[in-house]
Parts: C-alpha cells; structure tokens; sequence
C-alpha cells in the first residue's frame, strides 16, 4: 500500500491523528503529515511534547483519517472527539472520513518516522477545493498557538492572521466553515 492510494499528496496533508491514551480511549488531534514521496509507503510528522507525541512513544501507532469536515478539525483542535463523531471505533473512523490509514510511528527526536502499513478508502466522496475551508485549516494553525504561547506581541500578530482567515470564511466558506469559525473564535475569546 503507497499513501497516494490513501489520498495523500507530495507536501503537507492535514489528517486528524488518532492514538490510544493510557485508559484505552481515543485522543484525536490534527496533525500535518509531510509526505516527500506518495508513491511510497512513509511520511514524518513534526510533534510537540502533547498527548499525540505521548502516546506514539508509549504504542507506536497512529491512525489517519482524511477528512474534510471544518467542525471536526476544530473541535479536535481544542480537544478530543466524542464517540458520536466516530463511525467505527475499531479501527478509529471518523464519520463522513474520505479514508483511514494505520501507521506504525518511531519517534526520532521531535519527528515521528511513520510507516503505512493499512487502511482503506470509504466510499467514492470527491470535494472541490474550497478556500473557507482552507481558511479554517490555516486559522486552527494560528489559533493553537495562540492559545499555547503568553507572549503579547507573539498574540497579537497570531490574532490578526486569524482575523485575516475570518474574513476569508465569511466570504468563500460553507455554513460548516462558519460554524467552525465560531468554535474558533469562542476558544480564543
């Protein structure tokens, strides 16, 4: 299995990263996996000392799903997934998922080595590109720092560029977009 077969791209991929917590539950967060090459069958993501990166160094397994759904991305931003988000839990599934995969993870310093070693395609689903969408990707990417970092200058920039993404959603988004954008905002209010 290669990852294109999965969906992935040459460049960055958002996914949303499950893995097992300590008490068997699933800790879900998006993550960016970087692909150099999708013909093949390994990728690495850059991980911050969190509950992702905890729990790859304790099981050494990461579950992808592929998914392009705004109000999954940002609530799994902020915290973790409820079961009624998933369509399966065994493997880990999220509902309306374009596909999962298996990876088996090696932590090298703050990057996770990651081997493809199953998954699967759900249904035939195809989405246009949509730049709310992507305004929301890139808005969570700013909002997670801003919530993590003190720093008030370091905020105040972070804020603009989040405000900047707003705008954008407002514009080019879908109602989820919105809504997403609104989980947003309440998170760093």
């Amino acid at each position: 299995m290669k990852l294109q077969d999965c969906g992935f791209t040459d460049g960055i991929n958002e996914i949303i990263a499950i893995t097992e917590n300590e008490d068997g539950s699933w800790n879900t967060a998006p993550i960016g996996i970087i692909v150099e090459n999708s013909d093949s069958s390994t990728a690495r993501a850059k991980l911050y000392r969190n509950r992702t990166r905890a729990n790859l160094e304790r099981k050494g397994a990461l579950f992808a799903n592929i998914i392009d759904d705004p109000i999954v991305f940002a609530t799994s931003s902020f915290g973790n997934l409820s079961e009624e988000f998933f369509a399966s839990l065994n493997p880990p599934i999220i509902k309306g998922s374009m596909a999962w995969c298996r990876f088996k993870a090696e932590i090298k310093g703050g990057v996770a080595v990651l081997k493809l070693t199953d998954g699967g395609v759900i249904g035939g689903r195809v989405r246009a590109v949509n730049r709310g969408f992507n305004a929301v990707i890139e808005a969570l990417v700013h909002a997670t720092r801003y919530v993590a970092i003190k720093d008030a200058e370091k905020r105040k920039e972070l804020l603009k560029k989040i405000h900047y993404y707003k705008e954008i959603t407002e514009k080019c988004g879908s109602e989820r977009e919105k809504k997403a954008f609104e989980i947003i905002m309440g998170k760093i209010a």
